[in-house]
């Protein structure tokens, strides 16, 4: 399987296993930013008017009910069937037409049923619905895996937003109307779709397939801790008496606005203030909404039962952005066949909940039957809390390591050639993480002699590679020659931290050598002519 990919990646599918794109990439994003952004938010908003009924309730009873075990148990199919199968360019064109015949077909058939009144009709296009909204999630997969980190976020987070705010104005149009409406989605998920894949990605350097490496104990950590999280939201769906909970308009903004304030502070977090992105931070807004609407529902049982069940609403979505950001990142880091990593994951997550609210259909209403809910619900959320509640899972890397500091990055400050040429007269030490100057004197200098005694910026580590500070520190020290020793001195951490460094900066530079690093810098050399930092002339 592991070999099959890199077939793929070797006759020049889309390079998936790659690191961070350079500092262009915002421009090329701008490019084939909005067939993502537009299309993965036509396949939300589908689902959300086909499955969940606009949710002008909390879902749609049995027709939820049933196409979410259908779309849980395709996603598991395909997720095992992609173990041996190679991933193409073909077989991403087949899953995107595939989707929109399904989710077209499924919606025609949804309006047909319940216009007839036919239970038949209803269940078989609830089922036909499942599959397609498990292809129709499927075929963004590999169009998602060609952004970089920051991309990534971005475009996932926008989608959700804009998914929530188009999935908010079909529900309130009538039921009928509504059906109409998105059955328009499947075709503008196809043609984003297929410009996504058009557009032309540079390939940088492959990253170091790190998750790999992690063992089977952190696979079962974290999806346990997605299934007791998805039960917990299951039985919330359906409390207290098993059937969906209608949502007035004000409820129904609450729900979609409440996704949409949290997607753009996600973005804005690291987008804007260029903050590396927490998995355990967005778990504990998802624990925290959970617990405030089993709160509610404990507090004020009957009364603010339609608030609670909108709160909860808000925990269950935003958790699409949360997983698919996540997967993201770990795909990109993997060998694996994505279908597979995001195919597991995501059954995990629907057939967990699906199983959750078919539990509190069973066991109905009750002031015992309330008492074990909520007591239920506690259970998964603490279990939830103890297995997600850290950063040190996975081991060999945290999630969203790569995600780059663009607010630093561009407050960087940028030494002139006279502050180059007096450091370099002066002799003072190296340190470029206190300005964006490296000074390579001709007494330190690597053997490379074209790098003798020249000043020049060092954002170009940051930028192309994403480098962090301590990174770039050990990269130009390493180009200047110096030892494992003399850098962990210079820099007062041990030689071990220091061999970590090397390895990420390899990895992420794509290099295999101290000599293929400074045959890099080396490279560098010719775009330093038009730079506002000069060469410094050697004492």
């Amino acid at each position: 399987m592991r070999q099959a990919r890199g077939d793929a990646l070797s006759n020049g599918e889309p390079s998936f296993d790659t690191n961070v794109l350079p500092p262009a990439s915002l421009r090329l994003i701008g490019r084939g930013f909005m067939p993502c952004f537009l299309g993965i938010a036509a396949t939300r908003v589908w689902l959300q008017c086909n499955l969940f009924g606009s949710y002008t309730q909390s879902d749609d009873g049995l027709v939820t009910i049933v196409s979410n075990l259908v779309y849980g148990l395709v996603m598991l199919t395909g997720a095992l069937v992609s173990l041996r199968r190679q991933t193409s360019r073909q077989r991403q064109r087949k899953t995107a037409w595939i989707s929109f015949l399904l989710m077209t077909v499924a919606t025609m058939l949804l309006m047909t049923g319940k216009e007839l009144g036919s239970v038949p009709l209803m269940f078989g296009a609830s089922c036909l619905a499942g599959v397609g909204g498990a292809y129709g999630g499927a075929m963004w997969v590999m169009p998602f895996l060609r952004l970089d980190p920051r991309g990534a976020v971005l475009h996932t987070f926008l989608a959700l937003a804009l998914g929530s705010l188009g999935g908010l104005a079909i529900g309130f149009l009538p039921g009928q109307l509504g059906y109409i409406v998105s059955i328009f989605m499947p075709a503008l998920a196809l043609l984003c779709n297929q410009r996504a894949m058009k557009v032309d990605v540079p390939t940088p350097a492959k990253v170091d397939p790190c998750y790999d490496r992690e063992p089977r104990s952190t696979f079962l950590y974290l999806c346990g801790g997605i299934a007791v999280f998805g039960f917990a939201l299951g039985i919330s769906r359906g409390f207290p008496a098993g059937e969906p909970v209608p949502l007035d308009p004000a409820l129904r903004l609450v729900h979609q606005l409440g996704v949409v304030l949290l997607s753009l502070f996600v973005v804005w977090w690291t987008i804007g203030r260029g903050k590396r992105l927490s998995f355990s931070l967005l778990w504990r807004i998802e624990i925290m909404l959970v617990a405030a609407g089993v709160l509610i529902l404990s507090v004020f049982p009957g009364q603010l039962t339609s608030l609670a069940i909108a709160v909860i609403n808000i925990a269950d979505t935003f958790m699409m952005g949360i997983l698919w950001a996540s997967l993201h990142d770990v795909a990109r880091q993997s060998l694996r066949n994505p279908y597979t990593i995001y195919g597991l994951t995501w059954a995990t997550r629907i057939l967990s909940r699906d199983l959750g609210r078919v539990l509190i259909l069973v066991i109905g209403t009750g002031a015992y039957a309330v008492t074990a809910v909520i007591g239920a619900i506690m259970f998964a959320l603490a279990a939830s809390m103890a297995l997600m509640f850290t950063d040190g899972i996975p081991r060999t890397r945290p999630l969203f390591a790569d995600l780059a500091l663009p607010g630093k990055q561009r407050r960087t400050f940028q030494r002139t050639a006279a502050t180059a040429e007096s450091l370099a007269s002066e002799g003072a030490p190296f340190s470029p993480s206190n300005g964006s100057t490296l000074v390579l004197k001709a007494s330190d200098a690597a053997p490379t002699s074209s790098l003798s005694g020249v000043a020049f910026s060092t954002a170009w580590l940051r930028d192309d590679f994403r480098l962090s500070e301590r990174e770039v520190d050990v990269a130009c020290l390493i180009a200047q020659g110096r030892s494992k020793a003399n850098i962990a001195q210079q820099l007062y951490v041990t030689e071990n931290t220091v061999r970590t460094h090397s390895k990420n900066i390899y990895a992420k530079t794509g290099v295999h050598s101290n000599q293929e690093l400074m045959d890099l810098f080396h490279s560098q050399m010719p775009q330093l002519e038009n730079s506002p930092v000069h060469p410094v002339e050697q004492k």
